[in-house]
């Protein structure tokens, strides 16, 4: 976005709101305080401008000012930011993905959260397929077992995985759980390098579940939660290209409803 020099002079307000939204970005991304000078070099505007839009950003709270006449980011952008980021309210955001997810799967979709050593359903609609399922809104599975549960133990921080893989016996749910150290460890790696956990009767004899961990704004390396799609093993795993794409299509547009930007989209 550039600026062209106006000799100090403000041409109308909407200007001035893009002029100044222009130097709270400035700020936003320098690595430290900066100078009217400087900070004027990079919006290219006049140094009186851009004195005059300073101050009423700090009389606002937008920006303040350093002990050494230079000026940073203010305290009212950080109050903002956390009224936005507490209105990121994960179910609702998700809830209209999550509904086309089992429309045009016709399995049961699920949207999870991770509470300590347990993934947490908050949301589940069921597609035409839907069937009698062990899983309801409010229960919960160890994070050892099922896809949506492995999405999220798939991305905790090593030292964390790790003590919980190790803390056993973890419990069987059939013979097909995972329950060893070795193979969970393997597991998460796969999940990790392919983006995906595929569930097969490790919960539930008969049923199958293809899960992806979700994020917001702040972390592509910590999920907010995983969401994923269940149903009888033949009509997950026989038809696993065609519910894969559905399940990342879904997964992607709730990641960037919550703020994130996918690695392979450019900037707007």
């Amino acid at each position: 976005m550039a600026h062209t020099q106006d000799n100090g002079r403000e041409k109308s307000p909407i200007q001035v709101i893009d002029r100044a939204t222009w130097i709270l970005r400035v700020l936003g991304a320098a690595k430290r305080p900066l100078g009217v000078r400087e900070l004027a070099r990079r919006v290219e505007l006049s140094p009186s401008t851009t004195r005059r839009i300073l101050v009423s950003l700090c009389d606002n709270g937008f920006c303040e000012q350093t002990g050494d006449g230079n000026y940073q980011l203010g305290l009212t952008l950080l109050e903002l930011g956390s009224k936005v980021e507490a209105g990121l309210d994960l179910r609702t955001r998700a809830l209209p993905a999550l509904r086309r997810l089992a429309e045009v799967s016709d399995l049961t979709a699920f949207l999870a959260v991770r509470r300590e050593d347990r993934a947490i359903t908050i949301e589940r609609v069921d597609g035409r397929y839907a069937f009698s399922l062990a899983v309801t809104v409010g229960s919960s599975l160890p994070l050892h077992a099922g896809g949506i549960s492995r999405a999220l133990l798939a991305y905790l921080p090593e030292d964390e995985a790790r003590g919980y893989i190790r803390q056993g016996p973890l419990r069987s749910f059939t013979d097909r759980t995972l329950v060893t150290e070795s193979a969970l460890i393997g597991d998460r790696e796969e999940i990790r390098r392919v983006g995906y956990a595929i569930s097969e009767e490790d919960v539930t004899p008969g049923v199958a579940a293809l899960a992806m961990p979700i994020f917001d704004h702040r972390s592509a390396d910590e999920p907010v939660g995983s969401i994923s799609v269940a149903g009888l093993v033949p009509h997950v795993i026989d038809e696993k290209d065609r519910v894969l794409g559905l399940v990342r299509e879904a997964a992607e547009e709730i990641s960037r409803e919550l703020g994130h930007r996918i690695a392979d989209e450019q900037p707007v």
